[in-house]
């Protein structure tokens, strides 16, 4: 079975949940998500907005329809939109993702210092998240703050030495030191070879744009 038959299925599937039992509020918020991955992104808007009227009494459906919602737009780029909606995010065990999706969307938009505000709630909240903790790394870099990215890379190390992600990061800041002995960029390659090659450009250009702004 292709992914593409089995995200038919589960749309399949989940229509017929919806139609046996309409109070289903779960279902609905599957279906956006379905419709979200298979890129129905017309689909999942409709649904997702109406699904939000339908449930607005039900608090437990409504904070799931909006993280829904704000992934569809950051899906296709209106991250402004996006950050609507996971800023009504008040359920606990949604908050985390919530604030870390608007890190990465204001991120996305290259506004770091938004971007940063967020990123550093999200780590405040869980502070083990690898995940959270290299965006963290990366948007210190958009700040062009070396000291600070490195901190960042290395807590990201400590927590899981073979993240391809980490070690790239804590090369690049190694690579506009300038200094030799770059082990991380030699781990990252090792790690994943054609990720490393589809990143050298970036490698490239990050490095020469920090090393220009470090010797202003």
């Amino acid at each position: 079975m292709t992914e593409q038959t089995g995200l038919q299925t589960d749309m399949q599937k989940l229509v017929a949940a919806i139609e046996a039992t309409p109070q289903n509020w779960p279902a609905y918020v599957d279906l956006v998500n379905v419709l979200i991955v298979s890129e129905n992104y017309l689909e999942a808007e409709e649904l997702g907005l109406k699904s939000l009227g339908i449930f607005a009494d039900n608090f437990a459906a409504v904070q799931q329809l909006n993280y829904a919602v704000g992934n569809l737009y950051y899906a296709v780029g209106a991250y402004d939109k996006a950050n609507e909606f996971f800023g009504k995010i008040a359920d606990a065990t949604l908050l985390h993702d919530a604030t870390m999706m608007q890190a990465q969307a204001f991120y996305a938009k290259n506004d770091f210092k938004q971007a940063l505000v967020f990123a550093l709630t999200g780590v405040e909240q869980v502070a083990d998240d690898e995940a959270a903790i290299i965006l963290l790394g990366n948007i210190w870099l958009g700040l062009q703050d070396l000291t600070q990215a490195a901190a960042a890379f290395e807590k990201a190390l400590a927590l899981n030495s073979k993240s391809f992600d980490a070690n790239f990061g804590r090369g690049l800041v190694q690579t506009v030191h300038g200094e030799p002995g770059n082990h991380w960029l030699a781990t990252a390659q090792a790690i994943d070879g054609d990720r490393y090659q589809n990143q050298a450009q970036r490698l490239d250009e990050i490095a020469q744009l920090l090393a220009g702004s470090k010797n202003e």
